[in-house]
């Protein structure tokens, strides 16, 4: 019967056991801790190493605050002192599970960099239940890092290609990679670095499912250019731009998100922008 359990029930059921008593042992760091399930004998974690792992948070009372299935983290170090997440992982070693408190203004302010939620206010300590499912070495995740990174290339090049060929796109990309294509010549000036630029675009996958469009919101976006306020394929394309003029920009990720999940949009994605240059600044 008791086999069956999950881990979160037999944690339970041993918080409300012992989360009474003054059990809780404190860390150097300021962190106040005890362990359920503690194995010695197994690694620890080291700064970058990457931890799977899961965690509960629950305020003292038990009301739960947010639970996740097994994810991965690096191991950084500690985002604040007098007993940080990052100091909870550390202490642990592989297969542990245990229990530790943590201040609530604290994880929010310098962990999570944002404000303490409403229904917290006035709660001074979080519990968090974590097990370290599994530790991956800094540099077998480098490694592994590595070997996607170069499949991940692979299969973004391919797919431009298989693009080019279906759509008959026979230019030549300019020297950093990326496509600009006048679908509309413009016949005013070109926009001047630094100064502020008025577009209409829609934003599109190598597939055409557009991800994001000023038409559809029927507002035109304004930024400065050339001062990294947004990607560096806008930056470089829209400078080539005539106000009036239409273009359509194929952008590798190098130049756009790069391996990095944005909203919609996935890493290692190659992005088709359709601008109108609207204004420039003069």
């Amino acid at each position: 019967m008791y086999g069956k359990l999950s881990f979160w029930l037999m944690l339970l059921s041993f918080i409300a056991l012992s989360c009474s008593t003054n059990e809780f042992k404190t860390h150097k760091s300021g962190l106040k801790y005890k362990f359920v399930e503690e194995y010695k004998n197994h690694v620890q974690p080291e700064l970058l190493d990457v931890v799977a792992l899961k965690i509960k948070i629950s305020t003292p009372s038990g009301i739960q605050i947010d639970e996740t299935p097994v994810f991965k983290i690096q191991l950084k170090k500690a985002s604040h002192k007098n007993g940080s997440i990052e100091d909870a992982i550390a202490l642990m070693h592989k297969k542990d599970s245990a229990i530790f408190k943590i201040n609530t203004q604290y994880y929010y302010q310098y962990t999570k960099n944002e404000p303490v939620p409403e229904n917290l206010s006035g709660i001074n300590e979080l519990i968090f239940y974590i097990k370290i499912i599994d530790i991956i070495p800094k540099k077998e995740f480098e490694k592994d890092r590595e070997l996607a990174r170069i499949s991940n290339k692979r299969n973004e090049e391919k797919q431009l290609k298989d693009y080019l060929q279906q759509n008959n796109i026979t230019v030549d990309p300019l020297m950093n990679g990326m496509y600009f294509i006048e679908t509309k010549t413009g016949i005013g000036d070109f926009p001047t670095p630094g100064k502020k630029v008025t577009v209409h675009y829609t934003g599109m996958f190598l597939n055409g499912k557009v991800f994001d469009s000023s038409y559809k919101r029927n507002e035109s976006f304004e930024f400065y250019l050339g001062v990294g306020k947004v990607i560096q394929g806008w930056d470089e394309g829209v400078a080539r731009m005539k106000v009036g003029g239409e273009y359509m920009l194929i952008i590798p990720s190098y130049l756009a998100y790069g391996d990095s999940q944005v909203g919609p949009i996935p890493p290692n994605s190659t992005l088709i922008f359709e601008i109108e240059l609207l204004n420039t600044e003069k």
